[in-house]
């Protein structure tokens, strides 16, 4: 495998961050309680206020919907959004039926099946997903049965290398993966807007993970070339809005600024005598910008030359 044995030098999961996920596999709960709370807290599967997936301090993020096509655009429309922040990014494919292999034009082998079993170790088996920063671990090779208790080791396993993990579940995810999940900060996405029952409400509660319902408009097909046109939107989208702000900045007032900034300069902290420097800064520009230009203006304006 390429760089993944190398931390991810843009995660924000940092000890000092107050939203970064937790070290321990056991040291925090999601904010849903686990079993018997009453179906009552799935009434509604998206947020009051929509937010994006990249905003969220949870490190690891489950996906699921009412298909396997739609929860491979679920789990490339979250590999988008974290890739585009700077991210590397594991896609981890939870379920046989789901074959994200394919959809990523994979190799079909060893995968999460032969880790949970602990019969090799995670890095021998996550493969370079044809992008930059991107990468996959397959479902694996068929067996009777799946060692989902063990779910847990793995993550921590996988955790130094990736800003993220998505974890792609099938809608028929059996409990014992949420039980493996219940000490897990994480986020769960539902493949459609708008949906608050049937299969959604009945894989959240037997995992007992709250859903927030996945907006795929953006993205029609789970294919690489569909993940490659959603990426460069997503990333132009952030450099028009920095230009915006930035342009915002330097038009506005700036004499004011100065004026109230100087006035409290002797008391404030260092980050306020920062930006008084810039506004002076800012000042010196304009003025400057007004000067007319001495090259383009005769040494003697009053003389006609001959």
């Amino acid at each position: 495998m390429d760089d993944t044995s190398h931390p991810d030098p843009t995660t924000t999961d940092h000890p000092s961050d107050p939203h970064a996920a937790p070290a321990s596999a056991r040291r925090a709960r999601s904010g849903w309680p686990w079993r018997g709370a009453g179906r009552a807290r799935h009434d509604r599967l998206t947020f009051d206020a929509p937010r994006p997936p990249e905003s969220t301090g949870a490190w690891l993020h489950v996906v699921s919907g009412p298909s396997g096509s739609s929860v491979a655009r679920g789990a490339s429309e979250l590999a988008a959004r974290f890739l585009s922040v700077g991210h590397r990014v594991l896609i981890v494919d939870g379920s046989p039926r789901l074959r994200l292999h394919d959809r990523f034009d994979r190799e079909v082998r060893w995968g999460v099946v032969e880790c949970l079993a602990g019969e090799m170790p995670l890095l021998g088996l996550v493969q370079d997903a044809g992008r930059l920063g991107l990468y996959l671990l397959a479902h694996g090779m068929p067996a009777r049965r799946t060692h989902w208790a063990q779910l847990g080791r793995m993550l921590d396993e996988a955790r130094p290398h990736f800003g993220r993990l998505v974890l792609a579940l099938d809608p028929d995810a059996p409990a014992a993966i949420g039980e493996a999940l219940a000490g897990w900060h994480l986020e769960g996405w539902w493949s459609e807007q708008g949906h608050r029952k049937g299969p959604a409400s009945r894989l959240a509660d037997r995992l007992g993970i709250h859903l927030s319902g996945l907006d795929l408009e953006a993205l029609p097909e789970p294919t690489l070339e569909s993940l490659d046109a959603r990426l460069w939107a997503l990333s132009t989208l952030r450099v028009e809005a920095a230009a915006q702000s930035s342009r915002a900045v330097a038009s506005a007032p700036v004499t004011s600024s100065i004026r109230s900034a100087t006035a409290t300069t002797l008391e404030c902290d260092a980050r306020v005598r920062e930006r008084l420097r810039f506004l002076l800064w800012m000042r010196r520009i304009q003025t400057e910008d007004q000067r007319p230009d001495a090259a383009r203006v005769p040494a003697d304006a009053s003389v006609t030359p001959a």
